[in-house]
């Protein structure tokens, strides 16, 4: 139990008094009074109330951050060829469209050759479409005649907008290299490129990854037996050995509700601020899940309970002469510095929360 007071044995000082009637007189002790609160001790006491809380649980668990995938952009070139120049490394920080790396890829040659013949056939298939106009006009060519032509031409324009399209979303220009550029600013957070290496279409990885970190995923392991004590909506706690001072809280937003059939754990996600890109993928991290329980008990802070012989008393302050009572209390659990109490409390009882020691023990050694 967190923050229980423990109980201290603090001897009760007792005064004799008594009245010397005289030489050889006998002291007559007078008879003991019953202990009550004064009004200054009234005045400096620290008083709880005790009120109907649900209950929350904490369940410590385990994770890592992860690049929010939502923000991230895995760049695959579209073009075979050689790497000739890499820009970036990983860790940079990029814009979108700066050039990450150039490829000398004999397809861009190809794709500048097809826009320069789809160009001169549109120019033909015009001439040849001005001539048909003009001929069908004087009656020396007929109508199916023009349709023909005017259909070439139509075909020859849109073969034209296709070779400018591919060649504008593989770099551009007439041209024999092929400039990866990033699509969105963020971090390089993975790298396959280097120089003089062959990229070829068919890599099932990316050549890079770039990952924009404002904000990040803790992806959280819960094993089999917390899997029932984990819902959406959850808040969490986490801290990293990187941080260890520091907490990063979030909330969880989804849950993946297969089990990784190698380690035999659930992936819950909490999507978690990064301000100053403090939180790095690959972090590991110490998560706290907190939750509600479906159950209210009356609860108080856990500095006003007193341990005594394995037992749990509260001090109640009351309208008797006293002014406190001593009650023993049935304790379910403590979770953030509440005790939450089985019996021995009603929602609303005062509850003294400084000095209980000593005025405990006083009025124990009246009994």
């Amino acid at each position: 139990m967190q923050n229980i007071i423990k109980f201290f044995y603090i001897p009760a000082m007792v005064i004799l008094s008594g009245t010397i009637t005289g030489c050889g007189s006998k002291v007559l002790p007078q008879q003991p009074q019953a202990w009550v609160l004064s009004d200054s001790m009234l005045r400096t006491l620290v008083v709880d109330t005790a009120t109907a809380k649900f209950i929350e649980s904490e369940i410590l668990l385990t994770g890592k951050i992860s690049e929010n995938e939502d923000k991230t952009a895995r760049i695959f070139p579209m073009v075979s060829g050689l790497v000739t120049d890499v820009k970036v490394h990983s860790g940079d920080f990029v814009k979108k469209g700066q050039v990450l790396a150039v490829l000398k890829s004999p397809e861009m040659a190809g794709y500048t050759a097809d826009q320069r013949m789809s160009a001169n056939d549109m120019q033909t298939a015009k001439r040849n479409l001005e001539v048909a106009a003009s001929f069908y006009k004087s009656g020396l060519n007929s109508q199916r005649d023009y349709e023909e032509a005017k259909n070439n031409y139509n075909k020859a324009v849109a073969a034209y907008n296709k070779s400018k399209e591919i060649l504008a979303i593989n770099g551009g220009g007439h041209q024999t290299n092929y400039a990866i550029t990033s699509p969105v600013p963020g971090f390089v957070i993975n790298k396959k490129a280097v120089e003089n290496m062959q990229w070829r279409q068919d890599n099932s990885d990316p050549i890079f990854v770039v990952a924009d970190l404002n904000n990040v995923w803790a992806m959280i392991n819960v094993f089999e037996s917390d899997i029932a004590s984990i819902h959406e909506g959850d808040r969490v706690q986490m801290t990293t050995l990187s941080y260890p001072d520091k907490n990063f809280s979030g909330t969880i937003d989804k849950i993946y509700n297969v089990l990784d059939p190698d380690n035999k754990v659930m992936k819950a996600r909490v999507v978690v601020e990064n301000p100053g890109f403090l939180l790095k993928p690959e972090m590991f991290v110490g998560v706290k899940a907190h939750r509600h329980i479906d159950t209210s008990l009356v609860s108080i802070p856990s500095r006003g309970i007193i341990f005594d012989r394995d037992k749990y008393y509260v001090l109640v302050r009351t309208n008797t002469k006293s002014g406190v009572v001593v009650r023993e209390v049935k304790i379910d659990r403590t979770s953030e510095g509440r005790a939450y109490i089985n019996s021995g409390l009603r929602e609303g009882d005062r509850v003294i929360a400084s000095r209980q020691v000593f005025i405990y023990e006083t009025l124990k050694d009246q009994q």
